[in-house]
This record gives C-alpha cells, structure tokens and sequence, in this order.
C-alpha cells in the first residue's frame, strides 16, 4: 500500500501541476538558445557556443520524459527539478563572478547575458544527473529498507505461528510413540504441511519483496482467468466485467490475483461470487461476501494479521508486496453487493 504522510506537501502540489517542472525549465533554455542562434542567422560563432547549451537543454527535457515514461514519483521528479534548478544557479553565479572580473580588468565579453543563460543551461544538465543519481540512491535505501523489514516480518510470523504446528507435531509423534497407534501421524503429517505452507509463504513475502521481472503487456481477463483456473473454487463464480491491458510481471501478477480470489474464499460462503474489472486509473478485485470492516482495513494488508484464528496473515501481505512492486496504491472498501472490494491504481 503506497503510504503517503500527512505533511507531504510537496507531493500535494507536485500532483497539482499541469506540466513538470522541469520539462519546462529545459524547454525554456532549449527555445530561448534556439531563438538567439536564428538571431545570428546560424553563423558558425553562434552555432559554436550553443551547441552544448540546446544539445543539454534538449537532454534535459528528453531525461524527464523519461521519468515520467518509468512512473517515477512526482516528489523524485521535483527532486530532480530542484537538483537541476541548483545547478542552473550555481552556475549563473560563478558565470557572474567571472565576467565581473572580466570587466573590472577591462575585458568584457560580448553578449553576457547570453553567456550567463549558456552557463545556467550547463549547470541544470549538470544539476539533473546530479538530481538523477540521488533519487535512483533514495530508492535504492528505500528497497533496502523495505527488504529489512520484510525480512524482519518473516522472522516473526515465522516465529510466531510455528509454534502452533509445531507443537501439534511433538505432541502427536509423542502421542504416537507412547500408544503404538499410526493415527497421530496423520496429525503430524498435517502439522507439517501447515508449516510448510506458512513457510512458504512468508518466504515469497521476504525473498521478492518489491522486486519485479520484466513487465509485459497482459489484458487483465487473462490475469484473472489463469489466476482463477489455478485455484481451488468450488462452488465459487466469477466474471470479469471488462477488461484493460496491464504493464506488469505476468507471474507476480497471478500471485496477487491468486491471493485476492482465496481471502474471497476463505472468508466468504461456499458460493462466493467475485468481479474483476478496471476502475478509473488501475483495475479492482470485489465480491458479495460479508466484507471488511472499516476499523480493520487499514490492517489486513500487514503480515501477519489475520481474522482467522488458523489464518497466516500473509494471504493479503504477498498481494501488498506485488503491488508495491507494480507500483500501484490498494485502496480497501465496500462493493456494492456489501462485500469486500480492493482497488490498484498508481
């Protein structure tokens, strides 16, 4: 779930923008240089000194494009923006000092103006690959961090629901030692698949994280449906109510489906029905079990918690770390049927 603080103002007025910042800032320079060297009626001084200032302008606003192509968020874009914008300054002062100089020794140059706006157009590339290699660092601290917690989760549930099989197992294999009877092993047999199971599970959360392979381009019935063929429905019915193609890791993506359909199962009755559809902005998961209550939603998504006294809590986990991964926010609410509805959007 995408967690944004309350004070984040920054990303508030980054999301409110028309157009970024610093798409904006490049055209400027780009136009502005392009202007003066049709000003010079393309002479060879004019071409000379520009073709670096309109070649870094032009890198600049083609850099952004990119972030917004790769989903960057916005509060990495300003990031960016203000790294290059620093830079633009930074450069436009020591052009400054230098042509102060010039000019107290009785060298000025021609067109200072000009000089300085080339300057500040150098310092903004400089400034954006500076801006670039932060954030791709920030994300990088975040991912680790992320890993350190699941890893830390893992080790907890793992710890903690164990202990319950597990003690399950020693006392049927005592059990079954002490009678002679083979019929506390099949207790044990079980205990240890539910410790597999947990295992597994908590595994899958801890190893993959907010990793994704190369994404694809799958329509969203796709997705479903082989998500729903590889799971054990019953009585269960489902529809897709239309449909969208999706950019994603089609294997971590039927893992997330995979685990909506069996929280649908496993809460609702026998003859659960669960839609799949897109919403504005993503897609949605829904059905007319008997849904989640409000107090609960904020927390059915973190590792380990769990409505059900034999449940793992990492059903529901998994479907938050393969969005993460996707880069889409969960939204929890209500169908309309009163059910249970989870909502992807970026």
């Amino acid at each position: 779930m995408q967690r944004i603080a309350d004070d984040d103002w920054v990303t508030e007025i980054g999301k409110q923008l028309p157009v970024s910042p610093l798409s904006v800032l490049g055209f400027v320079l780009a136009a502005t240089i392009g202007v003066r060297i049709a000003g010079e009626n393309v002479s060879s001084q004019a071409l000379l000194e520009s073709v670096f200032p309109l070649v870094t302008a032009t890198a600049v606003v083609l850099a952004d494009r990119f972030l917004v192509a790769l989903d960057v968020p916005i509060r990495d874009r300003l990031t960016v923006f203000a790294y290059a914008l620093g830079g633009f300054l930074a450069a436009f002062v020591v052009t400054a000092l230098h042509l102060y100089i010039a000019y107290l020794e009785g060298t000025g140059a021609h067109a200072p103006l000009y000089l300085l706006l080339m300057g500040g157009t150098m310092g903004v590339g400089a400034g954006t690959i500076a801006g670039v290699f932060d954030i791709k660092q920030r994300a990088a601290t975040r991912e680790a961090r992320r890993q350190s917690d699941r890893l830390e989760e893992f080790a907890s549930v793992v710890s903690h629901d164990l202990r319950n099989p597990l003690s399950v197992a020693r006392g049927r294999l005592d059990a079954a030692f002490r009678t002679g009877s083979a019929d506390h092993l099949k207790e044990v047999d079980e205990a240890l698949e539910r410790m597999d199971e947990l295992i597994e599970a908590s595994l899958s959360v801890a190893r993959n994280g907010t990793q994704v392979e190369e994404t694809y381009e799958v329509p969203l019935i796709e997705l479903a449906s082989d998500a729903w063929a590889a799971s054990a429905t019953g009585d269960a019915t489902y529809e897709v109510v239309d449909s969208r193609t999706l950019q994603v890791d089609p294997l971590r993506a039927k893992q997330l489906f995979e685990n909506l359909f069996r929280n649908s199962l496993d809460h609702g009755r026998d003859d659960v029905h669960v839609r799949v559809g897109p919403c504005d902005g993503g897609f949605f998961v829904e059905d007319d079990g008997p849904g989640i209550p409000e107090d609960e939603r904020d927390k059915i998504l973190e590792q380990g918690y769990s409505t059900s006294t034999d449940g793992s809590g990492l059903g529901l986990a998994i479907v938050r770390a393969v969005a993460d991964a996707h880069g889409w926010s969960i939204t929890v609410t209500e169908s309309d049927s009163g059910g249970a509805r989870f909502e992807f959007t970026r």
